[in-house]
């Protein structure tokens, strides 16, 4: 008497499709889960100082002058006529609300000094310069 089953057993298959779909799954979760860095994207020559950096964790507005004058709030060009309402709009009229100026190393002063009596009229006086480390780029 022979007890063993008489069809063959097929060549086993697995299956990936369920695999795939959950490393898809991982991988867009990481990619919207990842934070990133900001990158500022006008091209400015800081001034080199020895410094160290503030926190840029906290909340602020930051106004750019590029060498050739140009203002830039939160890395939108304006108008010397807008700068004042685009602070305010940022701020919601926070007067401790902080203010980092990032002027160019060839700026003109006259610029420099009219972003800081803005920023001084609105009442504002948390207000920092960006610069670079010593040495660095």
């Amino acid at each position: 008497m022979n007890l063993r089953p008489r069809h063959k057993r097929g060549d086993l298959l697995v299956d990936l499709t369920p695999m795939i779909d959950v490393v898809f799954l991982m991988l867009i979760f990481f990619m919207v889960s990842t934070s990133f860095t900001a990158n500022n994207s006008i091209k400015l020559d800081l001034p080199q100082s020895t410094a160290q950096a503030a926190n840029k964790d906290i909340e602020q507005v930051t106004v750019s002058i590029n060498n050739k004058g140009q203002l830039f709030v939160q890395d939108e060009p304006v108008t010397d006529g807008e700068l004042r309402r685009r602070i305010l709009n940022i701020s919601k009229g926070d007067p401790n609300m902080r203010v980092v100026l990032r002027a160019d190393a060839d700026a003109k002063h006259k610029r420099v000094v009219f972003v800081l009596d803005t920023v001084r009229e609105l009442g504002m006086g948390k207000v920092g310069i960006a610069t670079v480390p010593l040495g660095g780029n």
